[in-house]
């Protein structure tokens, strides 16, 4: 005789009252042997963290590569030919981290810190304002979006070599000595404009008091950088340049001063 699953066989009254507590006991048993089986599970052992580079590493990274914003590759030998050294490690606060590996905060809470150590791994006399020399220009390293989703929350500021024109295509150079304590390897980039001339880049100043303000337009950067520049020259004879609104809103927010210089 067939029946439906689970109802007693028609007839058998018996077998209600014996088969009733043997599905429940049945029932209860189930869970219970899931919840062992979940428990006797080994727990998934948490991601390794990913730490930066130590201070000092040395890449032969092409401007590209470097540009990327990622570690890559496998660094070299500081005394084999190189474009690239690591400078420091910045763990980012958790209210900028929250926005992202690329956000307009952590760019404007990077940007005066990484220039700063660079010049003063580099031995520069005034870290703060100094601009980047052909062996100051810095680079910025954040870990991948999935390992900063991960937890994994710093900045590696890095020291790159390059050119002293800054008009053409921008590129490292290799070097094969060390950048740090070197401050008479490091030589004033240079600019060259139509209006004014050949310019030496001097100084720079990120306004990170007001980088989270609006964009505060031409008038706004020229008061604040006719004060800056003219301290940091010491003349008139400068000229400069400041963040367009685009630069502005993605954390970009220096002035940069240029002494005027004749042409050698």
């Amino acid at each position: 005789m067939t029946h439906a699953p689970g109802a007693p066989s028609a007839g058998v009254a018996s077998q209600t009252y014996r088969v009733r507590p043997v599905r429940r006991a049945a029932a209860l048993a189930l869970p219970l042997a899931l919840a062992a089986a979940f428990l006797a599970a080994p727990a998934q052992a948490a991601p390794e963290p990913v730490e930066a580079p130590a201070p000092g590493t040395c890449w032969d990274f092409t401007y590209e590569q470097a540009a990327k914003g990622t570690y890559a590759g496998t660094p070299v030998e500081c005394t084999e030919p190189h474009t690239v050294e690591t400078v420091i490690t910045l763990e980012v606060p958790k209210a900028i981290a929250a926005k992202g590996n690329k956000s307009r905060d952590l760019v404007a809470w990077m940007d005066p810190q990484c220039q700063t150590e660079v010049n003063r791994y580099a031995g520069v006399a005034d870290p703060e304002t100094t601009a980047p020399g052909t062996r100051t220009w810095y680079f910025w390293f954040t870990p991948t979006q999935r390992d900063w989703k991960a937890g994994n929350h710093w900045v590696s500021c890095a020291a790159g070599s390059v050119p002293a024109s800054m008009n053409k295509a921008p590129r490292t150079v290799p070097v094969t000595d060390s950048i740090a304590n070197a401050p008479e390897r490091t030589k004033a980039r240079t600019f060259s404009t139509d209006a004014y001339g050949l310019g030496e880049f001097v100084a720079r100043k990120p306004l990170t008091d007001i980088a989270s303000r609006t964009y505060p337009g031409a008038s706004g950067l020229q008061k604040i950088a006719w004060k800056f520049c003219k301290k940091s020259i010491g003349s008139d004879k400068y000229f400069w340049y400041g963040p367009s609104e685009k630069e502005w809103y993605q954390g970009w927010t220096a002035i940069r001063c240029y002494e005027r210089v004749k042409k050698k």
